[in-house]
């Protein structure tokens, strides 16, 4: 590897995208599958990004960095075009994965923490009071990866003021809530993506942490990154267009946000990393 680089990214909407992301100007640009279910192509990358993440993850540590449970992280196939990354992050931090295994140590260190935080059932006991059928679509039937809790929502019908005293409430007990797209997460503050990434960062001895990533649980560890890029689209860029981040440099540098949205966004961002081995 050129450089003592460890460059975390985030999947869904900031490398990869869904069906629902491809308007009829990206269609124009070659695009090539990267994850199937149930028999269909069901997320997508442009060929340009696919050949820029090549070349990145050949010169750098490239970590995959993901909210998704090892099942569905395991449905992604960057192999395919030759893109084997040594390590990936799931269940937003919750479990970090080396070559196929699950890393027991880091496992240990996560379970560790649960000491800290209140009980799920605490949490879910309180969260049923006010979660309805008209909004709560689909509930998961057990803690996704034995971590954290999500379900589907309707977002338009969701009680927004319930929600924001029920996040503070969970506040105090050190669980997170977040939603993103059509699915609203509780995680334990432990669980998350930064402190996976340190924890490889030191594991490997990299000096510098190139970091993307689209929603609020990226935050964490885009600030802690020492180059952080966003897509113009998103939670994070939502919160950015509307005052949160303006005027405040979050790290040294600042999140980049890049001038394209959707699923060009992809090859800007690895653009912006690759000029950084310059």
């Amino acid at each position: 590897m050129r450089k003592s680089m460890l460059f975390a990214s985030d999947l869904d909407q900031t490398l990869i995208y869904s069906h629902r992301s491809l308007t009829p100007s990206s269609k124009a640009d070659p695009i090539l599958p990267v994850e199937r279910l149930d028999n269909r192509d069901v997320s997508f990358m442009t060929q340009n990004a696919l050949k820029l993440l090549q070349e990145l993850s050949g010169q750098i540590l490239f970590v995959p960095v993901t909210t998704r449970t090892i099942l569905q992280y395991s449905r992604v196939n960057l192999q395919g075009y030759g893109i084997c990354p040594r390590y990936a992050v799931t269940s937003n931090g919750g479990t970090v994965i080396q070559e196929g295994c699950e890393d027991k140590a880091w496992k240990e260190q996560v379970l560790a923490g649960n000491v800290n935080c209140a009980d799920v059932r605490d949490l879910l006991s309180k969260f049923r009071e006010i979660s309805h059928p008209s909004w709560v679509l689909k509930e998961s039937d057990k803690l996704a990866d034995d971590l954290f809790y999500y379900c589907i929502v309707d977002r338009e019908k969701m009680p927004y003021s319930e929600l924001d005293d029920f996040a503070l409430w969970a506040g105090k007990l050190r669980w997170t809530l977040s939603i993103q797209g059509r699915k609203l997460y509780l995680i334990p503050y432990h669980v998350s993506k930064k402190s996976a990434i340190l924890y490889l960062q030191e594991k490997e001895g990299l000096s510098t942490l190139a970091a993307a990533g689209d929603s609020l649980l990226d935050l964490e560890l885009l600030q802690q990154a020492d180059a952080a890029f966003a897509p113009s689209h998103g939670e994070l860029f939502l919160q950015y267009q509307m005052g949160v981040f303006t005027a405040k440099r979050i790290n040294n540098q600042g999140i980049q946000f890049t001038r394209t949205s959707g699923i060009g966004a992809a090859e800007e961002i690895l653009r912006h990393v690759l000029k950084m081995l310059d």
